[in-house]
């Protein structure tokens, strides 16, 4: 990652970008929620980074990068939403690694639209365990199958 530029969408507290950062990327986080940002200024200036904060709504973002980095949300509360995000994804760099909750109608939705868009998808699945964040969690711990992708715009 060294010397690339890098976007986290929807960075949350920006533990991506601090993590491509430390390897060497220039990063930016993109994030709408203003808590989440103020946290990852907080982080940001005790570890001394040279990382971008961008307070925006990653549907009308854009810009050019060489990778995105992301999590999106997973479309359960707000549907579609993390389709919104591989949009925006897709439109600003070659290469994109997002992790997406994980079902078979799912993941035949983004192979389609990954090969819609140019790219070629690689999906590793994991166990994922979740700690109550916001407010409509009621289990001290959750844990579901996500599907981590890498997506490669193929060369024409």
């Amino acid at each position: 990652m060294s010397n690339k530029k890098v976007v986290d969408l929807g960075c949350g507290t920006g533990v991506f970008c601090f993590a491509a950062s430390l390897l060497g990327a220039y990063c930016t986080c993109v994030e709408i929620d203003l808590e989440s940002l103020e946290t990852a200024r907080n982080i940001k200036s005790e570890l001394n980074l040279d990382i971008e904060l961008l307070n925006a709504d990653i549907i009308k973002f854009y810009g050019r990068f060489d990778t995105v980095i992301q999590n999106p949300p997973f479309g359960v509360v707000n549907r579609g939403i993390d389709i919104k995000f591989l949009q925006t994804a897709f439109s600003i760099a070659n290469v994109v690694y997002s992790i997406h909750k994980s079902n078979e109608r799912s993941r035949e939705i983004i192979i389609e639209m990954a090969k819609e868009h140019g790219f070629s998808a690689e999906i590793l699945s994991e166990r994922y365990r979740l700690k109550p964040y916001y407010p409509w969690h009621m289990k001290r711990i959750h844990e579901f199958l996500v599907d981590i992708y890498f997506f490669s715009k193929i060369p024409r």
